[in-house]
C-alpha cells in the first residue's frame, strides 16, 4: 500500500538520486468507516471530540488517516481471552 513520492524526493538511504521515497497511503474516513465498521458521522464526531483514531488535517476540509495509526487503535482494543484446554472426553465404542 505504498507509492512513490512524485516530488523527488531522494532515498537517503543509498545515495541514488533515481530512487524515490515511498508514501503510505493515507486513508479516508469512508475507508476506515469500511474497515472498522463505524459510522463516517462517528468518526468526524470524534475528530471533534479529539478522541478515537489519530487523524492528519491535511486542510480545512480534508482529513485522512494514517494506516498504523489505525492498525495501533485496534490494536488497543483486542480483549485478551483465557482459552480452557477442552475436558478430557471419554470414546465410546
Amino acid at each position: 500500500m505504498t507509492r512513490p513520492i512524485q516530488r523527488g524526493k531522494q532515498d537517503p538511504g543509498d545515495g541514488n538520486p533515481a530512487r524515490l521515497i515511498a508514501a503510505p497511503k493515507l486513508l479516508t474516513p469512508a475507508d476506515v468507516a469500511e474497515i472498522t465498521g463505524l459510522s463516517v458521522e462517528t468518526l468526524a464526531q470524534w475528530r471533534s471530540q479529539r478522541r478515537g483514531i489519530p487523524y492528519v488535517k491535511i486542510s480545512r476540509n480534508c482529513v485522512r488517516y494514517r494506516q498504523v495509526d489505525l492498525d495501533n487503535w485496534i490494536g488497543g482494543r483486542i480483549v485478551p481471552v483465557e482459552v480452557e484446554p477442552l475436558p478430557n472426553t471419554v470414546r465410546r465404542t
